[in-house]
């Protein structure tokens, strides 16, 4: 036992190493510049590393850097400004910092999919995920999907191992600081996980309140610095904004003065404008609104192309429009091959044992943080962060497979 163990160990690790090492490599090789909102996180990156704190700076050299903001979360800009702390703020950190956070991601991956299919088909679904060309791009960005990918599959861990819920509550603060709607997680896994209804309504009442009291400090900073309180940042609203305006197609569009706030200034003034235009625009119609559900999913699970989207913009000499297209057919073929065995892993096969905690976590996390995004917009990099998850259940497809032969076998004929 001690022995299976110890290899079990060693297989994760060299499955996380095996993930440091292709993200490194890429990151090292390709070194693409900040684009896209990755741009602004790395400059609030560097203020913080500087000092400056989390302030305008972020925006460009016309915003006053002296005024403090909390319009987008803080979790992945404080992350990468304690490694540029130590490390400086060249590419190859940032590259750093999504290299450290996806081996996390696969080490993790290995562990849960252990507990739901055999050391064979954990091992290859979490050596498929170090290798995912979508996940091994994204990660020389400076976005927050490889880091909260990293701490959604830490929390299904620790759910899924029921004596760590203080470290679950932590996880799930940490995952709050990078994109709010983690706290809905805090809800949800203690209510999945395996006890007693009045154990799991306990527990998750004791993790909903710790990660509230951990995220409570810098709530507390926002009402000071910034007019007006926000529990982490001050774009939830625009966001509804975006997904309930009559012209959205699912995916995300700039709002503009007309939409409603013309005039408004500061972050918590526009904030609260923007949530007043978005119920609006709800109530006006909402079946209109409730139908633009499926275009969102449609964009965020149907296909696969932001990570070549990206390098498209950020290292444009690299790739010619038929590169471009065959980078969009690889990256959906493994993302399509990914979703379609975890739903494999869904279907009550004759013979075959349920999925257990680990599996049924997973699950929830995957339907919980894609639901979001029925009710604000979409976009294929959003499910990126959920590939961990994805991957568990993807192993799960192969579990006791065995079993489900003989199952088929011994299946008595039908009658005539």
């Amino acid at each position: 036992m001690r022995a299976e163990a110890a290899l079990s160990r060693a297989a994760t690790a060299s499955l996380a190493a095996v993930a440091f090492a292709a993200r490194m490599a890429f990151g090292l090789a390709v070194r693409p510049p900040p684009a896209w909102d990755g741009t602004l996180y790395e400059r609030g990156a560097r203020a913080l590393a500087s000092g400056l704190g989390y302030s305008c700076f972020m925006f460009g050299p016309l915003a006053d850097p002296r005024v403090p903001t909390a319009y987008y979360p803080v979790g992945y800009p404080a992350y990468l400004s304690v490694l540029f702390k130590f490390f400086g703020t060249s590419g190859a950190v940032i590259a750093l910092g999504g290299a450290l956070a996806g081996a996390l991601t696969v080490a993790l991956t290995h562990r849960l999919a252990l507990r739901v299919a055999s050391p064979r088909a954990a091992f290859t679904a979490a050596l498929a995920l170090a290798l995912m060309p979508a996940q091994v791009i994204f990660a020389a960005a400076p976005m927050t999907e490889v880091l909260w990918g990293a701490l959604l599959t830490l929390a299904v861990y620790l759910a899924a191992r029921s004596a760590r819920w203080p470290w679950l509550a932590a996880a799930l603060a940490a995952a709050v600081y990078v994109r709010p709607q983690a706290l809905v997680l805090a809800m949800l896994l203690p209510v999945v996980a395996s006890g007693t209804r009045a154990e799991r309504l306990k527990r998750a009442a004791l993790t909903v309140a710790t990660v509230l009291a951990l995220v409570a400090p810098w709530t507390l900073r926002n009402c000071r610095a910034i007019g007006g309180c926000a529990l982490v940042s001050a774009n939830g609203a625009s966001n509804l904004a975006v997904g309930a305006m009559a012209r959205s197609d699912g995916t995300y569009l700039s709002l503009t003065a007309d939409d409603g706030c013309r005039g408004v200034v500061g972050e918590v003034a526009r904030e609260r404008c923007w949530r007043r235009v978005a119920w609006a625009r709800i109530r006006e119609n909402p079946s209109a609104w409730a139908l633009r559900a499926y275009p969102k999913l449609r964009h965020t699970f149907s296909y696969e192309r932001a990570p070549i989207d990206y390098l498209a913009v950020a290292r444009p000499e690299l790739l010619n429009e038929r590169a471009r297209s065959r980078g969009y057919d690889l990256l959906t073929l493994t993302w399509r091959l990914c979703a379609g065995l975890a739903l494999l892993a869904l279907v009550p096969l004759r013979g075959r044992r349920a999925l257990g905690d680990a599996g049924r976590l997973a699950l929830a996390t995957v339907l919980a943080m894609g639901a979001t995004h029925a009710v604000f917009f979409g976009g294929d990099r959003y499910h990126l962060p959920l590939v961990g998850p994805l991957c568990v259940l993807a192993a799960g497809a192969f579990r006791d497979v065995p079993a489900w032969l003989r199952g088929l076998r011994d299946r008595p004929p039908r009658a005539a």
